[in-house]
C-alpha cells in the first residue's frame, strides 16, 4: 500500500509541475505577442507622429539653393515648407568606422522633431551633431565625444564635431545637424536637397498641388507619410498579425491541453472518491468546483511565474531584432498584463467546462464499484 500511496503522490506531483510548467510557457507567450502588438503601435506613432510629421517629403535632383524654398512655399496647399540637406558621409570614433549620411534641418524645425527615449522634443543643435541610439552605439560614443566627420561630397575634408545629444529612433540610424552648420561643413552656402511640407487636408487644394509637382523638372522624388506608414502596415504588420494569430493559438492549445489532461487523469484517479461524493449529498457542479480549484490554484502560480519569463523573453526577442534598419521598443502598459491573465483565465475556463461535461455524464453507480 505504501508503494502505491508513493506512486500516486509522485504522479501527482509531476501532473502539478507539468501544470504549472504548461501555464507559465503560454502565459509568457500571451505576453511576448501583446508587448509586440503595443510594440508595433508605439513604433509608429513615435516615428510617424512624434519625429516625422511632415505631410509630403520632396528630393531634388541635385543641391538647390534658397530659392527653392521659396518656391516650395508658394505651391498650393502647402501651409508650411522647410529645407532639408541630406550630405552622405564617413563617420569615425577611435577604431570604429561607418558609412552614414547626415541630415540638416532647420534650428527651429517643426516637421522633423528628434526625441528621446522619454519622447521629449530635443532641439537641433546649433553646432555639433544630435545622434541617434544606434549610430552612438555602432560607433561607441556619448554626449560630448569628437566624432571625425569626412564628407563624400563637396570639400571632402576631415573634421572633429561633437556629439551635442544622443536621440531615440526605432527605423534607421539618422545623425541629425543644424542646416546652415552642415552647409558650411561641406564648404558650401546654404544648400537643400529636398523640402519637408506640411499641406492642408483640402482635397482640391492637394490636387493642384500634385499638378504643379509633376511640372518641376528638378524634382525627383515626392514621398507622402501616409504611404509610408500604409506600406509599413502592408509589409510588416499584417505578417506581424499572422505570427500574433499563431502565438495565441498556440497558447490557448497549451492552456487547454494541459488543463483538460491534468483535470481528466485526476477524475480517472479518483473516480471513486468523486462517486463516494455524489453519493453523500455532493452535486456535480459542486465536484467540478473542487477540480476547478485544483486547476486554478496551479494555473494561477503558472500565470505569475509566466508574466516575467514572457517579460524576459520578449526583451531577449527586442535584443535580437536591434538592427540598423529597425528596431522594436519595450513598452509594456497595464493592459498587456490583464488581457493576457484574462485570457489565461479564458482558456482554463473552457477545459473545465469539458472536464464538468464527463462529470455530468459519469455513471456514479458504477464509479462506486471501481477498485483503489
Amino acid at each position: 500500500p505504501w508503494r502505491m500511496a508513493l506512486r500516486s503522490t509522485v504522479r501527482h506531483r509531476l501532473r502539478t509541475a507539468v501544470g504549472l510548467f504548461s501555464a507559465a510557457i503560454g502565459t509568457s507567450l500571451l505576453v511576448v505577442t501583446f508587448m509586440s502588438v503595443e510594440a508595433t503601435t508605439y513604433l509608429i506613432d513615435f516615428q510617424f507622429e512624434k519625429i516625422a510629421r511632415s505631410d509630403l517629403d520632396l528630393t531634388f535632383d541635385s543641391e538647390r539653393g534658397a530659392d527653392a524654398l521659396d518656391e516650395a512655399r508658394r505651391l498650393p496647399a502647402v501651409d508650411r515648407a522647410e529645407p532639408v540637406l541630406h550630405v552622405a558621409c564617413r563617420f569615425a570614433h577611435g577604431s570604429h568606422h561607418r558609412k552614414g549620411s547626415i541630415t540638416g534641418l532647420a534650428h527651429d524645425a517643426r516637421l522633423t522633431i528628434p526625441r528621446n527615449l522619454e519622447g521629449h522634443a530635443l532641439r537641433i543643435p546649433e553646432t555639433g551633431l544630435l545622434m541617434t541610439r544606434k549610430v552612438a552605439d555602432l560607433l561607441h560614443v556619448s554626449v560630448g565625444d569628437l566624432v571625425t566627420v569626412q564628407p563624400i561630397k563637396g570639400l571632402r575634408r576631415s573634421v572633429e564635431v561633437p556629439v551635442v545629444e544622443i536621440a531615440e529612433s526605432y527605423l534607421g540610424t539618422s545623425v541629425y545637424a543644424d542646416i546652415e552648420y552642415l552647409s558650411r561643413l561641406t564648404g558650401e552656402a546654404l544648400a537643400l536637397t529636398g523640402v519637408q511640407l506640411a499641406i492642408h487636408p483640402d482635397e482640391q487644394l492637394q490636387d493642384a498641388l500634385y499638378r504643379e509637382l509633376k511640372q518641376l523638372p528638378s524634382l525627383q522624388a515626392a514621398s507622402a507619410r501616409a504611404d509610408v506608414v500604409d506600406n509599413l502596415y502592408k509589409t510588416f504588420i499584417e505578417s506581424l498579425n499572422i505570427s500574433i494569430g499563431m502565438l495565441v493559438t498556440f497558447a490557448g492549445v497549451i492552456f487547454f491541453g494541459s488543463i483538460l489532461n491534468a483535470s481528466l487523469v485526476s477524475l480517472a484517479e479518483r473516480m471513486r472518491e468523486i462517486a463516494t461524493l455524489r453519493v453523500l449529498g455532493y452535486g456535480e457542479w459542486q465536484i467540478g468546483f473542487l477540480l476547478l480549484r485544483e486547476s486554478v490554484l496551479v494555473n494561477s502560480l503558472g500565470v505569475v511565474l509566466g508574466m516575467p519569463l514572457g517579460y524576459l523573453l520578449y526583451l531577449l526577442m527586442a535584443r535580437v531584432y536591434d538592427m540598423e534598419l529597425m528596431r522594436l521598443p519595450v513598452v509594456a502598459p497595464p493592459w498587456v498584463w490583464i488581457v493576457s491573465a484574462l485570457l489565461a483565465a479564458v482558456f482554463g475556463g473552457v477545459a473545465h467546462l469539458v472536464v464538468q461535461r464527463r462529470i455530468h455524464r459519469l455513471d456514479w453507480l458504477e464509479a462506486l464499484q471501481v477498485k483503489e
